[in-house]
Formats: structure tokens, sequence, C-alpha cells
């Protein structure tokens, strides 16, 4: 396969002619169309002719290379670009490199988009991008991706190949709701402050509680010594509460416990302390929530 004058062109718009000998910015000797070797020299001149001459001999080594490192069949469009982006980066350079990888999986748009990749050089011993490489790769991955012959189809049934539909856009999403990272961060968040708001609950009416009991009298945790210092408020085995200094058969193993008396202090500190990690957890998870939605956007565009 040969490269096409449109795919020339293409090339000497971005090469340059250039009839006198000169360095390009990788210190690199250059005459005519970008032609580089040992038979350039300092001070040496050539006519347009010979620049053209030599531009023709310079491309069947790339037009073979292009040939050889692709296994799939190419358009006009695709040869000529890549045979432009070899004419530039070298055989081998393409040889291995990401574009031809994908290129020979199948996938033309990655490998239009890994030419674009090739937009560096090492100037001055500093790798940094080059416009004018930039501005050339863009060029040739729209010629790699312009049809040659664009199909004209007018059975509507032929989705593949009509090109003449009407597009809207459809930006990629996660697969389900599930996996977005704002309904399960809004999930755990929840759940969590649910559980923490019911523990506390139980927490405050398990004290009120306590502190209910010890008021009427009905609790097994308090001592009352009376003026002799033998009666004793426990329970039996049943839980029932016992009075008394001594015990039958059925109270023998009456049980006695000392707690605290709590306060209504104690359990206004404890409804505070409750409010407030209720209220860290509302705040985090607003910002959980901010944060994955501006991800979202970020990376799936919605």
């Amino acid at each position: 396969m040969r490269i096409s004058e449109r795919g020339i062109n293409l090339l000497k718009s971005f090469e340059g002619l250039e009839l006198e000998a000169y360095q390009d910015i990788a210190g690199i000797w250059t005459i005519g169309y970008g032609h580089t070797g040992d038979d350039v020299e300092p001070g040496m001149r050539i006519s347009e002719r010979e620049a053209e001459a030599l531009l023709r001999k310079d491309l069947k080594p790339r037009e073979d290379a292009v040939d050889r490192f692709a296994s799939i069949s190419l358009s006009q469009n695709e040869f000529d670009a890549l045979v432009s982006f070899v004419y530039n980066v070298g055989a081998a350079a393409f040889g291995g490199s990401t574009a031809r990888k994908r290129l020979n999986r199948g996938d033309r748009i990655g490998a239009a988009d890994a030419l674009t990749w090739w937009n560096k050089a090492t100037v001055g011993g500093v790798l940094r991008e080059v416009l004018g490489l930039t501005r050339r790769r863009a060029a040739e991955r729209a010629l790699f991706l312009e049809p040659s012959n664009p199909p004209i189809v007018r059975d509507p049934k032929k989705i593949n190949e009509n090109s003449r539909i009407t597009p809207i856009e459809d930006s990629p999403r996660r697969g389900n709701v599930a996996q977005s990272r704002t309904v399960q961060g809004a999930t755990v968040a929840g759940g969590a402050g649910a559980a923490a708001s019911t523990l506390g609950s139980d927490s405050v009416k398990e004290l009120r509680q306590t502190e209910a009991n010890i008021e009427s009298g009905h609790s097994m945790t308090e001592h009352k010594p009376t003026k002799d210092g033998d009666i004793t408020v426990g329970v039996d085995e049943d839980g029932n509460p016992v009075i008394g200094g001594e015990t039958d058969t059925q109270t023998s193993q009456m049980t006695e416990m000392q707690v605290d008396r709590p306060s209504k202090h104690e359990v206004h500190a404890v409804e505070a302390q409750i409010q407030f990690a209720l209220l860290v957890l509302i705040v985090l998870s607003a910002l959980f929530v901010i944060y994955a939605r501006f991800d979202d956007w970020r990376n799936f565009r919605r």
C-alpha cells in the first residue's frame, strides 16, 4: 500500500521545506521535508526537486513499516496517518507503541488516541511537550478516524452503519444504583446514625427506669439499713424484692447489688453526647455525599 497525495500534503505541512541544512530542536541535522541521515551536513543546500526526491525515497521504508507492523487491513486515511506518524517517530518506535498494539486488537479509536501521546521531545536534556507535535498528532488522529468512503445508509434497521441518525449524549453511568457511592455513603451514614440513635435512646431509658425504681422503693440497687443495721433490701432467685435480715431456705440465695444512684445531670450529659455524635455523623454524611457527587460528575459526567 502507498501513501496518497493527501497524506503527503499533510506530512509536508508539518515537516516544512528547508533547502539548507539546519538543526532541529533536538539538535539533529535536517534538510528538505524533514530528511535526516549521515548524508546531511552543515552548510548543505538542495533544490526543491531534490527535496521532493528525498521525500519519496524516505517514504518507502515508512510505508513498508506500516504494512509490516499492522496485522489488520487499513483504509487509505488510516494508512496515510500512520505513515505520517512513522515518518516522524521512526519505524522502531511505532513497532513497540501502544497505538500499534491497540490497532492490531481492532481498537481503532484507542489506537488513534494513543497517537496523541507522542507529543514530547527531549530539548536541552529536558523532556517537554512540543506544541508542533501536539498539533501534528491531532491532525494525524483526525485523518486516521475519517472514513475514506463514508457509507450512505438509508435503511434505519442498519443501526451500526447509520451515521445520519440524530445523536444524543449518553454519558457513562454505573451499572446500577447500588454501585453509586452517593447511595452507599448515605446508606452507611444513615444506618450508623439510626444505630447510634437507638443505642443512645436505650441508654437514656435504662437510666431513667433505674432512677424511677429507686425513687419508688422497688430498686434492687440500694442498701437501706435500719436503726439496728440488720435489715437489707435484696432479691430472691425469682427476682422479687426481699426485705429482712434473715432468710429461710427459699430465700437463702439472696443477691445484693450495690449500684450508685444516677442523677438527672448524668442523664442530660448522656443525651448531649448522643446528640453531638449524631451531629458529627450528619456532617460527615453530607461531606461524603458532596464529594461522591463531584467525583461522579468528574468521571461520569452526570
